[in-house]
């Protein structure tokens, strides 16, 4: 399958998953309060599919355009509902009953994103040995004493299994500011080493500072039209010598790219025990500012252990892992709405096809993990006030609560043209972003 084709799927099945979830936490949660639904549709358009249940008067659709989705309540306000049906209209329910329907769709999400996440943990994900391959210069880590072959045992008590295990844990803590104790095995014994992060994050989000230790220099996947598929590299394919100078592992290989841009290079391979050789070019690439080699080819995923939870053991952890994921994602809103955190971050549906792509082809664990970031992204956003959004019905609730009285309809449609345009605004700049990506 090419890398279009996996983005496609990645992208599509990705956008179907969430949306269902989210739109059959409203579905759900008005059916148990006994609001009549109308419609249950995964898709905009002319519907592909259709069919009705025997009892059930909700039609289910599945639409052309998989890009959203809706579910169609009765409600006095959008057409005639006959005499017998109007108790179970959405405009005659509660204001309770409203709200908690609303705010179904954002916390069926919520909890897809716990069930993804504890299934990913009991499963098992691909992880190296906590071991330290390199420390950068200038890093927090190197100012806490960190050594190339420090064994990572514990992190502020967390036992450390995988080298990634606790990246999430480490970037919540680096954006709150604080100290992170770890321990680890050096030289037959054991230190206690601490990581201060009292200045926050640090420049570009540079991190901790620790690098694992580099994979083999393995072709894990070749982009198509690139140099290295032109010279015939293949998945699997493993390099061991660039112009009869052995490499030693993958950043050896991806320094000597990096540096030969437009210019021949003899790699020797093995390839299924055979010995190979492939002259290939590497293409000129900008990289702030300064050209750069770029062969084509991807970093092999991490593998050598694989981190598994106990089914118990997973439901703390999961809980942990949304709480932490969540407080990220809406540091990282705040902060582009503040200005603090740059605005090219956002990504938009190009970029997330790309990623969705990547993960679906890197394994289940990955494109789990990506679905239940972008399921709990979905479920913030859609928490904003802004009309048109779960979060704008939420503030029109919270009005109602307030004054007694509910919003005028002028008010109300006032608020989805502002709505709508604050939502053009943002899928632009997300748009941009993509293609300023792409090139």
């Amino acid at each position: 399958m090419t890398s279009f084709a996996y983005g496609l799927f990645g992208f599509l099945a990705a956008i179907a998953v969430l949306v269902a979830v989210h739109e059959y936490g409203h579905f759900w949660v008005a059916r148990r309060l006994g609001v009549g639904v109308l419609r249950f549709s995964i898709g905009f358009g002319k519907p592909l599919l259709r069919w009705r249940r025997r009892g059930d008067p909700t039609e289910y659709v599945i639409g052309m355009i998989p890009l959203g989705g809706y579910v169609k309540m009765l409600d006095e306000r959008e057409g005639e509902v006959p005499e017998e049906l109007r108790e179970s209209a959405f405009n005659r329910q509660s204001l309770a009953a409203r709200s908690a329907i609303v705010a179904a769709g954002p916390a069926f999400n919520f909890l897809f994103a716990l069930f993804a996440i504890w299934l990913v943990l009991v499963a098992g994900s691909g992880d190296i040995e906590p071991v330290v391959g390199g420390v950068e210069e200038d890093s927090p880590a190197m100012r806490a004493g960190f050594r190339e072959g420090d064994r990572l045992l514990r992190i502020d008590g967390r036992e450390v299994r995988g080298f990634g295990q606790h990246q999430l844990y480490l970037l919540h803590r680096a954006m709150k500011g604080g100290a992170v104790d770890f321990e680890v095995a050096r030289d037959g014994g054991r230190r206690d080493l601490r990581v201060d992060f009292a200045g926050g994050m640090p420049p570009a989000g540079a991190g901790l500072g620790l690098r694992p230790p580099p994979p083999p220099a393995e072709v894990f996947r070749v982009v198509a039209g690139s140099p290295a598929e032109a010279a015939g590299l293949q998945r699997g394919d493993l390099v061991t010598e660039v112009d009869g100078v052995a490499v030693a592992d993958w950043n050896d290989l991806a320094a000597r790219i990096a540096e030969r841009p437009g210019e021949q290079m003899i790699l020797s391979l093995r390839r299924d025990g055979r010995a190979l050789t492939a002259a290939v070019t590497p293409e000129r690439a900008l990289v702030d500012g300064a050209a750069r080699g770029r062969l084509g080819i991807y970093r092999p995923p991490p593998r050598g252990i694989r981190v598994r939870y106990g089914p118990l053991e997973a439901v703390a952890a999961s809980a942990d892992y949304n709480w932490r994921m969540t407080a990220v994602t809406m540091r990282s809103l705040a902060g582009m709405l503040t200005a603090s955190v740059p605005a090219d971050n956002l990504a938009g549906p190009i970029t997330i096809a790309r990623v969705a792509g990547h993960t679906a082809q890197s394994g289940f664990d990955d494109f789990m993990r990506f679905l239940a970031i972008i399921s709990i992204s979905l479920g913030l956003i859609n928490l904003l006030p802004i009309p048109l959004l779960d979060g704008g019905h939420l503030l029109f609730f919270a009005f109602e609560a307030v004054s007694g009285r509910a919003p005028s309809q002028r008010a109300m449609m006032r608020g989805q043209m502002i709505g709508a345009m604050l939502l053009v605004m943002l899928m632009s700049l997300a748009f941009y972003n993509d293609i300023m990506r792409l090139f």
